[in-house]
């Protein structure tokens, strides 16, 4: 279930488990990051994406590179948290924290679970559908 707060969506994710990681076009002919979940959950970004060991502005978090995204399978969802701002933060049972900004030219972000919701970024302008509402 998806509650709205007044600067956020929490996405009701919690406990999903991630099924495959892809990095189809690294930004030349398709988004930089797919992240597949369990229920038919996808993640697609193109731009930046920063993935963390531990949260991104914590003494001593460590920065990932996209290549290493593939530690995240089998992982599960502790939080997903898409902003109104445009930002997305997803935390894993690994850990780790993957964060979108989606405010830069040409970046977008979307996340969907089919027939829940479909919430997307494109500089910084989020847009969310909540059940049927697409």
């Amino acid at each position: 279930m998806i509650e709205e707060l007044a600067d956020r969506w929490l996405l009701g994710l919690t406990g999903t488990p991630v099924v495959a990681v892809d990095r189809p076009g690294h930004g030349q002919d398709g988004p930089d990051l797919t992240v597949t979940l369990a229920d038919g959950v996808v993640l697609t970004v193109s731009g930046p994406v920063l993935l963390t060991d531990g949260p991104a502005f914590a003494p001593g978090a460590a920065a990932l590179s996209v290549e290493e995204s593939d530690r995240l399978v089998g992982a599960t969802v502790r939080s997903a948290v898409a902003f109104k701002n445009g930002s997305l933060r997803m935390v894993f049972s690994t850990g780790h924290h993957l964060s979108v900004r989606g405010a830069g030219p040409g970046e977008t972000a979307r996340l969907q679970k089919p027939g829940v919701f479909r919430w997307s970024c494109h500089q910084g302008v989020s847009d969310m559908k909540i059940s049927g509402g697409f």
